[in-house]
């Protein structure tokens, strides 16, 4: 599996075609399950929104979500650190986007009714590599926090 990833970001071949949006889902997947990873605890309502995530935002079959959450879960286990993901998204995503990502990083952390302290440093680790400006870190957990359904046990 670490192979399947390492390809994707680091493609030895010049004759396989790896598509932009190929990396972007791949490192979105990783940071997200890193949030979910963080508290030590990964919710079946965390791998929902990971997944809901890819299906939405990267127009992926189920299938495919499924399998690129698999293989972002195997990559966390591996990982050494934040950096290669994050960089991907430095040189991908446009300042809008990589809000976009910093918000849907918080709905993983609320989606197990409610964020773990260590999760908002991941969080907050990963806005940092991404150049958030603080205010912007704050109204995505805001906004994070305001889609979360009342029945979900989060105050």
């Amino acid at each position: 599996m670490l192979k399947t990833l390492q390809a994707l970001f680091f493609p030895d071949d010049p004759t396989r075609e790896t598509t932009v949006e190929t990396r972007v889902d791949a490192a979105v997947a990783i940071l997200l399950m890193e949030v979910a990873r963080a508290d030590f605890d990964v919710a079946d309502d965390e791998l929902e929104v990971i997944r809901r995530t890819l299906i939405d935002d990267f127009a992926m079959t189920a299938d495919a979500a499924d399998d690129l959450v698999r293989h972002a879960a195997a990559e966390v286990d591996d990982s050494t650190g934040l950096f290669p993901f994050v960089r991907v998204l430095n040189e991908q995503l446009d300042p809008e986007r990589k809000r976009q990502v910093v918000e849907t990083l918080w709905r993983v952390a609320y989606a197990d009714a409610g964020k773990h302290h260590l999760e908002e440093s991941i969080i907050r680790q990963i806005a940092d590599l991404l150049y958030i400006p603080h205010s912007e870190f704050i109204r995505a957990r805001l906004r994070a926090e305001e889609s979360v359904p009342p029945d979900s046990g989060f105050p």
